[in-house]
């Protein structure tokens, strides 16, 4: 029997995707690609600080919980400040892109910065991005779907690691819920 491949399946993806929620940041970039504003980038105290959950648990666990915490204030004082911190939760990432949920829209080619911070990393990730479209959404608001734009490998290999880890976490969920 002569097996065929469909040639109309589609353009393939680079890289996998996964859906979560993690708290994300976005605002526009100068000119030269930049954040617009010049503030302490508090973030960078973390830069340094990668412990690995299976290495240290105790201390992973609480350098998250101390973040997350962290990222309740900074999101208080934001809206109390007028920071234009607009935080984001359901995504759809991969290692070249993301898509998120935002309430205003965005035009074709707009560089973006955005910040997040994975679970599994006990530091924020800066990613500068473009925007490849911005589609309106049923229930109000906009689709946004950036590529990273001058990504090192090593905030990409973060990246796809966080997703694989994501992905075992679900299928070990499947596999122990009753059918």
């Amino acid at each position: 029997m002569d097996s065929q491949v469909n040639q109309n399946d589609g353009p393939r993806r680079e890289y996998v995707r996964t859906n979560d929620v993690i708290p994300v940041y976005y605002e526009l970039a100068d000119a030269d690609g930049e954040c617009s504003r010049s503030a302490f980038d508090w973030e960078l105290m973390f830069d340094e600080i990668e412990p690995k959950a299976e290495e240290n648990p105790k201390l992973y666990e609480l350098l998250f919980d101390i973040n997350q915490k962290l990222n309740i204030l900074l999101n208080h004082i934001s809206e109390k400040n007028g920071f234009n911190m607009p935080e984001v939760k359901e995504v759809n990432i991969s290692g070249g892109g993301l898509r998120f949920f935002s309430k205003e829209a965005f035009d074709s080619g707009q560089k973006l910065i955005l910040k997040t911070f994975l679970p599994v990393y006990a530091h924020v990730i800066k990613i500068k991005c473009e925007v490849v479209r911005s589609l309106p959404n049923e229930g109000g608001g906009y689709s946004v779907a950036v590529k990273y734009v001058d990504m090192d490998e090593t905030t990409r290999d973060k990246i796809i690691k966080y997703i694989f880890a994501k992905q075992r976490r679900v299928l070990r969920t499947e596999k122990g819920s009753p059918d």
